[in-house]
């Protein structure tokens, strides 16, 4: 596919517009198109949004820039139903809208992100439980905030170093099983 026109030729066209991809589709649903790579340069396979933004404006996508569909199809190549922002206008897009909100594989990969910024492992709680200094002197010695010293000595930290990524996805405790 060298233009628009030729992506359009190859899509299903909705009555609400959405020019759904007929060729081959990606694992999450998008468009899998050969095009021109203004970016890298040459034909290569990108995604749907990322083909379409090259075909129409025959530029480079800016580093810090991304391609992506504002519509609910995955597969639509629609140039009106795609937008090529900033990294940070992508993130209030996504804040505005709530397109990824309440969604697993986002949960989960923050779930990941959060516990592997994590210091709490068993060994800091037993030793912030079993120490006699004060929350502040620990906090200071460990380099830590005491916020986490406080809810380590009531019990309220739980470690996840030797817990899976599907943690707390199962029943609550006290729920019936």
């Amino acid at each position: 596919m060298k233009t628009i026109e030729e992506i359009k030729g190859r899509c299903k066209i909705t009555p609400e517009g959405h020019w759904l991809w007929d060729g081959s589709l990606r694992p999450d649903g998008r468009a899998n198109i050969w095009a021109p790579d203004y970016t890298k340069g040459g034909m290569t396979v990108q995604s749907g949004p990322r083909a379409v933004t090259h075909c129409t404006t025959g530029k480079p996508i800016p580093n810090g820039w991304r391609a992506y569909g504002t519509c609910d199809e995955r597969a639509c190549c629609n140039p009106d139903h795609i937008a090529c922002t900033s990294d940070a206008a992508f993130g209030r897009w996504q804040t505005k809208t709530g397109v990824y909100k309440g969604k697993t594989t986002r949960i989960l990969a923050n779930r990941a992100i959060a516990r592997a910024r994590s210091k709490v492992t068993p060994a800091l709680i037993v030793e912030i439980q079993s120490s006699r200094e004060t929350g502040r002197a620990i906090a200071k010695r460990l380099g830590i905030g005491t916020t986490l010293v406080s809810r380590a000595r009531r019990g309220e930290l739980k470690s996840f170093a030797s817990k899976g990524v599907f943690t707390g996805l199962g029943a609550r405790e006290g729920a019936c099983p």
